[in-house]
């Protein structure tokens, strides 16, 4: 596998490096750090590049048109976003210039990898406060969305999936504690959020567990996502 990275911090490049190559050993890096250098690499066919994984606030930015031609340079090569950005509005702009996936640079650690090999197999990633699945939302199913939906998208072209009938099965406190963790949050920052004592909220995360029969965190996760089936 071949992989664009485009950032302008050698810090975040060379974290997504170890990322990629816990996924896949055999994985080949070029480096850019800015939209300048990011174009001019996407005219250039070969070597053949298998994802794109790109920063919004680099050198060069010209607005959302530009992403746009980035996009379409890069063909059926999937564009991921890796951004600090968080709000909705702004996210929701970005994908619909057609990038697989936004993921924030605040997603836990332990689903970055998750998600990047998703991408990279041609899925596509919406994250959860811009799908619906909030600590102020906990009915909301998230959006699972086929790759072919990805160029142009539109959320009047998108159509929800259904939940999976185990995430039903929570209570309202499960799924505030669910939505919580999809944000990345650890055992005592939900408990902190939620006014819950440490051991509390470890019974619910084990139920949480249970209930949806799933073996870890990040399993569920991608559960409430709609990511997987579990």
């Amino acid at each position: 596998m071949r992989v664009l990275l485009a950032d302008d911090h050698s810090i975040i490049r060379n974290a997504l490096k170890f990322i990629f190559q816990d996924l896949e050993d055999d994985t080949d890096f070029e480096e850019v750090r800015g939209y300048p250098q990011l174009e001019e690499r996407l005219t250039h066919a070969s070597p053949l590049l298998d994802m794109v994984v790109m920063d919004l606030q680099m050198p060069g930015y010209e607005g959302l048109g530009q992403i746009r031609r980035i996009v379409d340079a890069a063909g059926p090569i999937p564009v991921a976003v890796f951004s600090m950005m968080e709000n909705v509005d702004d996210i929701r702009a970005v994908l619909r210039q057609g990038v697989r996936a936004f993921i924030p640079k605040s997603t836990d650690e332990a689903l970055i990898g998750t998600l990047l090999k998703l991408v990279a197999g041609g899925g596509t990633y919406i994250p959860a406060q811009v799908s619906g699945l909030t600590d102020n939302k906990t009915t909301a199913p998230a959006l699972a969305l086929d790759a072919s939906l990805a160029p142009g998208l539109d959320r009047s072209m998108v159509t929800q999936a259904p939940e999976d009938p185990r995430l039903a099965g929570l209570t309202r406190r499960q799924r505030e504690v669910l939505a919580l963790m999809s944000q990345g949050l650890s055992n005592m920052e939900i408990g902190n959020r939620l006014g819950l004592n440490l051991s509390t909220v470890k019974t619910h995360v084990t139920g949480i567990l249970k209930a949806l029969d799933v073996d870890n965190r990040t399993q569920a996760v991608l559960m409430a996502r709609g990511l997987t089936s579990g």
